[in-house]
Parts: structure tokens; C-alpha cells; sequence
């Protein structure tokens, strides 16, 4: 890696390299990496990307049967969710921040006693309020507080992630628990096959920051508004899935060799990179402190 001239804005470390020139979609914008916390972070951070118009889809639902479309291939992630968080969620308030067209909020909704959600994207927004759940654009639109707030590859995206977590402590009743999933800077694709062809791929303008357990460890102990209650990794995607990209430098990999996609298999597999921290997503379940 190459070395620049930029300080962290997660840990103020001076100790920095190029990890990579361009993202997927702007080759101005290039991605550093702290070697101190282990985030990357882009060159760019302004964070102007139209989410309120379909920025996060490569072609934006317009119809009912492509919104269906987009839930059928988030639903196993909605289900698995739902199934590590649902004891937690169980009769409470709770408030998905980034909520999408919904796919959570539609399964956690048997389980919590109340379910809203907040989404910049204005086709989602509108869906998610015709199935009977209140969805505003902003959390500042609430004026309550909740027992659960979930936040589900939504933290990447937000430029002044200490401000944003101030924020949810303020809206959440007292030990209430923030949920964040976020992807892994350390993802083994990246740290230990070196795949090209997946970094091209997954560096993009719309991820601001790039995270590792000790660097989001570190950004909640500077706020001293929560404690870590686990800091867990998932592994979403398959061994075919990485075998592919190390292969052909493509993504699909289950799709084409399904006798690698193998329950036992993909366990092994993951409890393995889980071990190396190089789990493709991070999961943290905060709880806010007593006042």
C-alpha cells in the first residue's frame, strides 16, 4: 500500500496506506487504510448519494413484483436477524433504522410489541407504510423512545457515525440496546486471498467507512454511552461463493456449484474465519447506559 497524508477519523491514527484506487462506481474516490484500528475509509466522505431515489439498487423497483423480488433474495438475512435478536426484541419497541422495503420489520413484527421504521429511500418508505407500519424519512420525525433500534448494513453509510450514535442513545429508553450489522474491513477476501477482482467489486462510494471489531469497539468507547454486549461475526456468504471469486473472479459461486453449498461445510467454514475475525459482516449488540 502505498502511503498518504490523512488522519483516521475513527481513531486519529497518522499510520495510513492507499488500499485501493477507485471504487466500483467513481474512480476519483480512492479507499484508505488505517493500519492502527484496521478501518478503511474513502478519500471522499461527503456522503451525497441519492438514497431518497433508488441510489442503493443497480435498477430501482418500480412494480410490486420487483419490490417482491428484492425481499425474496434479503429474506434469509431478514429470517437469520430476527432469529439473533428476537429474545431481545420480544414485546418491545423497537425501530429499524434503514429499514428498506421492510423485510425485518415484516418478521420481527410477530415477535416485538410494536414495530416502526425510518428510510431515506421514498419508494420504500411509501411501501413499508401501505403494510400498516409507520416509517418516517427521519428518526427526528419520532418523538418517542424505544427498547430496540436495529441498524443492518445502514452504519457504513453515515459520515459522523459518533454524532449518530449520541443520537440513537437519545432515543432509546434507558437500557435499551442498539443492533448494528456492518461489513467487515477484514473480510477474508480482502485480508487473506487478496481477490482483485472482489475488491474492485466491493469498494463502493456508498460505504464511507469500512470497520473492524477493534475499530468499532473503539468508536462506542469514545461516546461512553454504551457497553458491548457481544461483539459477534457472521459469515453470509459460502465457501463456493469465495471459491468462485478465487477462481473466475465473479460472485455466484453457490448458484454453480451447489455440492460446495453444504450446510456442515459452510459451518465449518465460517467458525473458522470467525476465529481470524475474517468473517465477511460484524454484529455488535450494543446496551445504553444508565444515566
Amino acid at each position: 500500500m502505498n502511503r498518504c497524508m490523512q488522519v483516521c477519523p475513527i481513531c486519529g491514527g497518522e499510520h495510513l496506506g492507499l488500499a485501493h484506487k477507485g471504487t466500483r462506481d467513481n474512480d476519483t474516490i480512492s479507499v484508505y487504510a488505517c493500519y492502527e484500528c484496521g478501518t478503511k475509509f474513502l478519500s471522499s466522505i461527503d456522503g451525497n448519494n441519492d438514497y431518497e431515489n433508488g441510489f442503493m439498487y443497480a435498477t430501482s423497483p418500480e412494480t410490486d413484483d420487483d419490490i417482491e423480488k428484492v425481499l425474496s433474495s434479503t429474506e434469509s438475512d431478514d429470517i437469520r436477524r430476527v432469529e439473533m435478536i428476537k429474545d431481545i426484541c420480544r414485546n418491545k419497541k423497537v425501530l429499524d433504522f434503514g429499514c428498506g422495503y421492510g423485510g425485518f420489520l415484516k418478521h420481527i413484527m410477530k415477535t416485538a410489541y410494536m414495530c416502526k421504521g425510518v428510510e431515506l429511500g421514498r419508494r420504500e418508505r411509501k411501501y413499508v407504510n401501505e403494510m400498516g407500519i409507520t416509517c418516517f424519512k427521519s428518526i427526528d420525525d419520532y418523538n418517542e423512545r424505544f427498547d430496540v433500534i436495529t441498524l443492518f448494513h445502514v452504519f457504513e453509510h453515515l459520515k459522523d457515525p459518533k454524532m449518530w450514535l449520541e443520537k440513537y442513545s437519545n432515543y432509546l429508553l434507558e437500557n435499551g440496546y442498539l443492533i448494528i450489522e456492518v461489513p467487515n474491513a477484514n473480510d477474508a477476501l480482502l485480508s487473506l486471498y487478496e481477490s482483485a477482482a472482489f475488491a474492485d467489486f466491493t469498494y463502493w462510494s456508498a460505504h464511507l467507512f469500512l470497520y473492524t471489531v477493534k475499530s468499532l469497539s473503539g468508536v462506542i468507547e469514545q461516546i461512553n454511552k454504551f457497553d458491548i454486549i457481544s461483539a459477534g461475526q457472521v459469515q453470509r456468504y459460502s465457501i463456493a461463493n469465495h471459491m468462485m471469486w478465487l477462481s473466475k473472479g465473479l460472485p455466484g459461486g453457490h448458484k454453480k456449484w451447489e455440492f460446495l453449498d453444504t450446510k456442515e461445510l459452510n459451518k465449518l467454514y465460517s467458525e473458522q474465519l470467525s476465529k481470524q475475525q475474517m468473517c465477511d459482516t460484524l454484529f455488535f449488540v450494543l446496551q445504553k447506559r444508565c444515566s
